[in-house]
């Protein structure tokens, strides 16, 4: 994600033999946080998922016990993120407002942890997370403070396409503080209009990526991605499908930066295929005593982008049902 990266609940069936030779099905349980976090100081709400390891029961599989919520969360935490060089505290409110889509795992409830904290793009600026767990009195925190991914930049310009075989047109960025790789990609929104109901008009968006979790350099300079006219265009072609029921319009266009920290970029690494014969790597984590990832991203969004008007009408002949 988007710079997005999805984290499942880590399923945990032990087998343990005893002097007996006879098998204990389950060992006792054990908390095991689950992590997903990445803080943005571009956003308005930091978003925290939190669930746990789980072992279904003897009478019932992993993939029963995977639809049972109580099984994926646990019943209390006191979670808050603390600004390491300041020692400033933001405790963590449980939320179950936002939706999560059907799958392996339930979504008859889906608990997230927000919280807020002011954007301060000069500090150098490092958290730490803690969760305790009122029940067991077990505390955990990520390994080492995190720091947070400042001052990217996406500059604006007219930009041009063409049908010419080769033409490009640049994407120029400049890449953040403690950020080591990047997604880059363009937003084109279009609108469509109802032919029955012209008054029923929505926006929609196709997000074409250019570069994904491509490492850079960090520098104070701009740094330049070619984007093929002709790659651009396939795309938009092959995701925005005929549909003679509504008339089409070019609206905006927009470019988006998403920086990921260095622990993202080492999960990355430990989660790539194995294709070697020598055993893979142990899965990444940096929460002590559990498992999952802390990390920072940064968006930057620029929606000063601009299509010429030769663009516009190369589009509008090109893309289905779109009219001027």
């Amino acid at each position: 994600m988007k710079f997005t990266s999805i984290l499942s609940i880590f399923a945990v069936v032990s087998l343990f033999a005893s002097c007996s030779n006879d098998l204990e099905i389950n060992a006792p349980y054990k908390d095991i946080p689950v992590v997903h976090a990445f803080l943005d100081q571009n956003e308005p709400v930091q978003y925290i998922r939190i669930q746990k390891v789980y072992q279904n029961g003897t009478g019932s599989t992993t993939l029963e016990g995977a639809q049972i919520t109580d099984s994926l969360y646990f019943d209390s935490l006191i979670v808050d993120l603390i600004e390491a060089r300041t020692g400033t505290v933001y405790p963590c409110k449980r939320i179950d407002t936002v939706y999560k889509d059907s799958g392996l795992f339930s979504n008859a409830v889906h608990h997230l942890y927000v919280t807020s904290f002011p954007k301060n793009e000069n500090a150098e600026e490092q958290f730490n997370l803690r969760i305790h767990v009122p029940r067991s009195g077990n505390t955990f925190y990520n390994k080492e403070p995190i720091n947070l991914v400042k001052d990217a930049f996406v500059e604006d310009r007219t930009i041009s396409v063409d049908t010419v075989i080769n033409h490009s047109f640049p994407y120029r960025f400049r890449t953040g503080r403690n950020a080591t790789l990047y997604d880059l990609s363009i937003r084109f929104y279009y609108t469509e209009t109802e032919k029955a109901n012209p008054s029923n008009v929505q926006e929609k968006v196709f997000e074409y990526f250019i570069q994904r979790a491509k490492v850079y350099t960090y520098s104070a300079s701009i740094k330049a991605e070619a984007v093929l006219s002709k790659n651009f265009i396939s795309n938009l072609q092959a995701n925005i499908k005929f549909n003679n029921l509504v008339n089409r319009k070019y609206s905006r266009i927009e470019f988006v930066a998403y920086g990921g920290s260095k622990e993202y970029q080492e999960y990355l690494e430990l989660s790539k295929p194995n294709t070697s014969i020598v055993p893979k790597n142990s899965e990444y984590s940096n929460i002590t005593g559990g498992k999952g990832i802390f990390s920072s991203r940064n968006k930057i969004v620029q929606t000063q982008m601009k299509l010429d008007s030769k663009s516009i009408g190369i589009l509008t002949a090109i893309l289905p049902n779109f009219v001027n």
